[in-house]
């Protein structure tokens, strides 16, 4: 396989219905950045895991993935390389999306293998067909920051009536401005665009929108830029954050069948091993984010990242949102998580 330090990523915004469900195995028309593959020295008839993770701002450390989170920390530490190699796979590949509908892509046209992104996409893509099992909850109650422009922002939602509202179409902050502007009566009377957060500075600055639903990492930096906080969303509506989820192809997991236990067991551990290092833990993550480490401090919360694959709260969450897409009718034919959740 020829290898490819640097790709150029292309993303073309497609809607959220035919992104979700674009689920036919048709090749996609968006490439993600590929980071460097671990250094594993792949041996003859060694097996390769392509992984998938979200990187909203775009920023990295080069020559690092910036996947946050325990399997982040699994890879930082060499745990993952290490255990994966004993079965079989002995080189990972990293590619960066920039919102969870694009590696929805990737993942239907058997670009990647597995991918770390918000719950939101992968119900969409779950219930338009597509062939993955949920293997894990990375973290749980994944927070958004919901931030004003300096112009002509707005103090509390109901000022929203009449103006425009923005965050990535498809994405977990989709659902949760979705469920807010539908709580208040306001679905109907508020304009939505998609925009990715790399693009909405620009947009708040010039006064173009009136808000902006922030994920992790980039709400903590916009506030400390001095964009006015008016709702977020851990702290008024939990039960509207989301669930970062661990997804793999039925492909994959067909094909080997010892992954899932070993893949389980290197979570575990990291989780263990990172809430016991914590303050170096966040220094990994600022690293390979480049973000500053306060920020990483108030995105992550230690006991939002659970040792067990499927937290209760974490489920109850999942559910909560699967039930809003389909009441929504974003989601067209219902299922039971419990037939897409695989356990050990």
């Amino acid at each position: 396989m020829i290898k490819i330090k640097y790709l150029v990523f292309v993303v073309l915004l497609f809607t959220l219905l035919l992104t979700a469900c674009n689920s036919n195995g048709a090749a996609t028309n968006a490439e993600a950045k590929k980071e460097n593959s671990t250094e594993s020295n792949k041996e003859n008839g060694g097996k390769t895991l392509r992984l998938g993770y979200i990187n909203a701002t775009g920023s990295t450390s080069e020559g690092k993935p910036a996947v946050s989170g325990a399997e982040g920390w699994a890879i930082e530490k060499g745990f993952l390389q290490e255990e994966l190699k004993k079965i079989g796979i002995t080189e990972i590949e990293y590619y960066a999306f920039p919102n969870g509908p694009n590696l929805n892509e990737a993942m239907a046209s058997g670009e990647i293998d597995l991918g770390i992104f918000g719950d939101t996409p992968a119900l969409l893509a779950r219930g338009a067909g597509q062939k993955t099992r949920l293997i894990g909850l990375a973290s749980i109650y994944q927070d958004i920051w919901l931030v004003t422009n300096k112009k002509n922002g707005i103090s509390k939602l109901e000022d929203l009536k009449g103006k425009t509202v923005a965050t990535a179409n498809g994405s977990y902050m989709f659902r949760y401005i979705q469920g807010l502007l539908k709580e208040e009566g306001l679905l109907d009377e508020v304009k939505f665009v998609s925009l990715f957060p790399p693009e909405a500075l620009a947009s708040l600055e010039h006064g173009d929108i009136q808000a902006y639903a922030f994920p992790t990492y980039m709400g903590p930096k916009h506030v400390k830029l001095g964009f006015p906080l008016v709702l977020q969303a851990s702290k008024t509506t939990p039960e509207l954050t989301g669930t970062s989820v661990i997804v793999a192809t039925e492909k994959y997991l067909d094909g080997n069948p010892e992954f899932l236990s070993v893949w389980d067991a290197i979570r575990s551990n990291a989780v263990k091993d990172l809430k016991e290092h914590g303050e170096e833990y966040y220094q990994y993550v600022a690293d390979v984010s480049q973000q500053d480490l306060d920020v990483v401090k108030e995105s992550i919360p230690l006991d939002n990242i659970r040792e067990e694959s499927f937290p209760e709260e974490g489920i109850k969450l999942l559910e909560g949102t699967k039930k809003f897409l389909v009441a929504q009718k974003l989601i067209k034919k219902d299922f039971e998580l419990e037939n897409w959740i695989l356990r050990e």
